[in-house]
């Protein structure tokens, strides 16, 4: 985990990634770990609840129809694209939410919290954490907007679930090139619970989530599976000119290896999430 301050080059580069994937969001399987994340929280009627990497609110409505009209509930996120799809269900919910664009990492100088309020009850972060360059600076400021006693829920995936992920992470260093997040930290749940305690907080728990989606991906396939996966912007500079053609022969190369006599890779998205909590002292 890097202890520098996140460079702009990083935030926009956050920042144009989803913004590119704003339209197609919602049609992942994050809807289906954002009730999880409710399940986990059970934000209360009343409570004030802060969403970070809020994205298209898929955590932040859920949330708000928990708390109820008693209860204020916050997004905030780099991607304006993201967050024009929020707003556009706030009109068409007639929901009460406010969404705010800024990086994460730093809220300082932001309104979050009425005047005299002890701070929020709960925090989220889904599917985040790995972006920003120090996860453990962050999670210490973000336990400051805490109230004592309040909640943070957050997670990281799973070690090496992710084909693509764990294969380009591989091959990288061979062309001068990496993923654009750091997930070499992730080594299991203890990662995750090392950091929130680390950060001050109370670990709760950190437990491995249930599978939300697989894809099965065959090595008979692997050169097209390369191509499709860098017109992602997740991926996209693996397919730059300068290294696409050696870069897609050791992706090829490295996945045969890894699928071996049955040529088959399952890719399960799954998470370690966690529950922490300001200490009331």
């Amino acid at each position: 985990m890097s202890s520098s301050e996140p460079s702009k080059s990083h935030v926009g580069l956050i920042k144009s990634i989803y913004d590119e994937r704003s339209g197609q969001y919602d049609a992942s399987f994050h809807g289906l770990l954002a009730e999880e994340y409710v399940r986990v929280a059970q934000p209360q009627s009343g409570e004030a609840v802060l969403d970070l990497a809020c994205g298209t609110g898929l955590v932040t409505f859920l949330a708000e129809e928990k708390v109820g009209l008693r209860g204020r509930v916050v997004g905030v996120d780099i991607s304006g694209g993201m967050l024009d799809v929020a707003r556009r269900k706030v009109r068409v919910r007639n929901s009460n939410i406010t969404f705010i664009e800024h990086d994460i990492s730093d809220l300082s100088g932001l309104n979050l919290l009425p005047s005299g309020s002890e701070g929020f009850d709960l925090i989220t972060c889904a599917a985040a954490l790995v972006l920003i360059p120090d996860p453990l600076q962050a999670i210490r400021h973000w336990a400051t907007l805490l109230k004592p006693g309040g909640r943070l829920v957050t997670d990281v995936a799973a070690k090496d679930v992710n084909v693509p992920s764990r294969i380009l992470g591989r091959i990288g260093p061979r062309l001068g090139m990496s993923l654009q997040w750091d997930q070499s930290w992730v080594q299991g749940e203890d990662s995750l619970k090392a950091l929130l305690s680390d950060s001050g907080l109370r670990v709760d728990t950190v437990f491995l989530s249930k599978t939300f989606q697989i894809r099965e991906y065959v090595a008979s396939g692997a050169a097209q599976t390369f191509d499709q996966v860098v017109e992602s912007p997740m991926y996209r500079n693996f397919g730059d000119s300068s290294v696409r053609e050696e870069a897609r022969r050791l992706f090829v190369e490295e996945f045969t290896r890894e699928a071996g006599p049955g040529g088959v890779l399952l890719d399960e998205a799954k998470m370690y999430i966690g529950v922490a909590y300001r200490p009331l002292g």
